[in-house]
């Protein structure tokens, strides 16, 4: 043994040995990078692949592939090297003439170099094997290195596009997420109204009334910890479920804060479809989008809580105005709040947010009757009268505020539970808005949570007796719809989908079956495709609003934003990957006016009107504002 590492000693201190050394160790470093590290080297993907185009590596599209091609390159330069070794070795002792030091220092260099070989092979075997399971082949988690982090990018597993395509409208925390707080819930948005008693142990029509939390049914709903597996699952006295009254939303509240105050933690989450698992309120079952009648998504949850109360961004219309009767209000969060708090209709007795009409030349507010939403991944809550009093150019009906009035809007901070910013949770719910980690409405934006009624939330605008009927349009798209700009060809495969449009939109329309993506192609798995839609509130050139201010910039349009699973990787022509965005008549503006696609600019648009058709009337006032 002292003789055999004696020999790797020596050889180590070879020429060959330190270059087949270095080798060795740069594979196995570059491949076990920390899991943070190669995250953040996930942002600089595509200037990567440029380089690796450059280079001659195109065809491989992620970071994992594009090390593991240089590696292999880097190897195989190495095998050159043995080859010439080789070839030196026998040609010093063909030319030896019996020297017994040339053919001592030509054995020597033979050893030498199939010891290098060896090294060679063993770490190629080894970068293979690591760079497989980062690459998805093996285990996937939180990070993409082991079982506790997020599924890599394309190893989505099927079933994903239950998420979009499917019965899944939207979901907290997002797939794939990191840093989410250790008292965040887990909230799941259905398309359609579930049977209750199929997501809450013991809830039944009788006792519908009876309490606000109710024991999560774990049979069909599974939150564990990545890394212990499904039998590690969370039981049903570890998990509070409430629901909004549609049926469609359910929080889920863990009695213990998730993950860990000194490490990160991953978890996976997991709904059981079929006969036996989540119905939807018809009693068929809920996830047929899935192969395999299941849905999961992993999230990573850091060491800290959220303790900062959240603040109004944006309101729709913005304050102080004179608009058309039937605009619809809205208010817009830094942050996801609470469903159960921000969405109900005046009828069942919503009190959380009130709007008042007040007459011109009167001085009594009255009531103002109608629906609240809470929509765009929870950050904006959406107010429609029920007051009909119109339809759109597709047919649909149109509500209206009361005419010729001052509308007042009050926000409701929740009662605070103590001296931090968490509000009182009652048998009734909460008596305001409240994030979804429970902290009270910061109304002034103080960064302080101060309880009612110093943290409500107040605006007003006047309403004309007129009814605005026009269309949106769309000023333009992100990728561009112009084929023949070619900048909707080989876009980066997280690029973000968006259509910035000239007014504002209503968010609730805003909805994966009104606005989707059909992807399709050579390598594409659409049943693995995921999609969410939401709603930025942006200036009049598609630029962010600053919401720090105080009060906060005031929003001039709104744009369209689709997040997505990243896209395929596309070959050479003809093994292409195509995605198709669709913007449908369903999406409609603010004034419940029905996008549609297929009028001329100046009545409605498709994508990029203002592009083709500058000097329409439509778009002078969009470029000249």
């Amino acid at each position: 043994m002292q003789k055999n590492r004696a020999f790797l000693f020596s050889f180590l201190k070879t020429a060959t040995g330190r270059v087949l050394f270095f080798a060795l160790i740069s594979a196995v470093v570059v491949t076990l990078l920390p899991v943070e590290i190669r995250a953040q080297t996930d942002v600089g993907v595509n200037n990567v692949q440029q380089v690796a185009n450059t280079a001659g590596l195109a065809g491989g599209s992620d970071l994992i592939t594009i090390i593991g091609r240089i590696i292999n390159i880097f190897l195989g330069f190495l095998g050159l090297v043995f080859l010439v070794l080789m070839l030196y070795a026998g040609f010093t002792w063909m030319t030896a003439a019996g020297d017994a030091d040339k053919i001592k220092k030509a054995q020597g260099t033979i050893r030498n170099a199939i010891i290098g070989l060896v090294i060679i092979a063993s770490a190629w075997a080894i970068t293979s094997f690591i760079l497989g399971i980062f690459a998805g082949q093996g285990l996937g988690g939180i990070g993409g290195g082991g079982p506790s982090g997020p599924l890599a990018p394309f190893s989505s597993a099927p079933g994903s596009a239950c998420l979009g395509k499917g019965i899944i409208e939207t979901h907290l925390p997002d797939r794939n997420s990191t840093g989410i707080p250790r008292n965040s819930p887990i909230i799941i948005t259905f398309k359609e109204p579930m049977k209750p008693d199929t997501i809450m142990k013991g809830w039944t029509d009788a006792t519908s009334n009876t309490q606000m939390e109710w024991p999560l049914e774990d049979k069909n709903v599974l939150i564990y910890r990545t890394v212990q597996g499904q039998d590690a699952a969370m039981g049903s006295d570890q998990i509070k479920v409430r629901y909004t009254k549609d049926l469609k939303t359910f929080v889920f509240k863990p009695a213990d804060y998730l993950g860990s105050p000194t490490e990160k933690i991953g978890y996976t989450v997991v709904l059981k479809g079929s006969k036996n698992g989540i119905l939807k309120a018809d009693g068929s079952p809920a996830l047929t989008c899935s192969p395999n009648n299941e849905y999961s998504w992993q999230f990573e949850v850091s060491t800290v809580l959220d303790l900062t109360p959240p603040y109004v961004t944006a309101v729709i219309p913005p304050a102080e105005g004179l608009y058309a009767r039937n605009i619809i209000v809205m208010l817009n969060f830094n942050k996801a709040m609470d469903p159960t708090a921000s969405q109900g209709t005046t009828a069942d007795g919503f009190q959380n947010i009130e709007i008042l009409a007040t007459p011109n030349g009167q001085t009594v507010g009255i009531p103002v009757t109608g629906e609240f939403k809470i929509v765009n991944q929870y950050r904006t809550v959406e107010f429609v009268s029920d007051a009909k009093c119109g339809t759109n150019s597709c047919g649909r009906d149109v509500y209206c505020l009361p005419g010729n009035a001052q509308i007042q809007v009050n926000a409701k901070a929740g009662t605070l539970d103590g001296p931090g910013p968490q509000a009182v949770f009652t048998t009734n719910g909460y008596d305001g808005l409240v994030s979804v980690v429970g902290n009270s409405l910061d109304g002034d934006h103080n960064d302080k949570a101060e309880g009612p009624p110093g943290d409500n939330y107040q605006w007003s605008f006047g309403t004309s007796n007129d009814i605005k009927l026009s269309p949106p349009v769309i000023v333009s798209t992100t990728p561009d719809s112009d084929p023949n700009t070619g900048k909707n060809s080989n876009v980066s495969l997280d690029m973000p989908i968006t259509a910035l449009f000239d007014s504002f939109l209503q968010a609730s329309t805003l909805n994966s079956d009104n606005v989707y993506v059909d992807a399709h192609g050579t390598t594409e798995q659409p049943d693995t495709f995921w999609w969410t839609v939401g709603m930025k509130l942006v200036k009049n050139d598609g630029s962010d609003i600053d919401t720090t201010t105080v009060p906060p910039e005031k929003p001039e349009v709104s744009a369209l934003t689709i997040d997505h699973r990243p896209f395929q990787p596309s070959g050479v022509f003809p093994n292409l990957n195509y995605y198709d965005p669709y913007i449908t008549s369903g999406v409609q503006d603010a004034y419940q006016n029905c996008f549609v696609p297929a009028r001329k600019c100046g009545a409605g648009s498709g994508a990029n009107c203002c592009k083709f058709q500058p000097n329409s009337e439509v778009c002078k006032k969009i470029l000249n504002p």
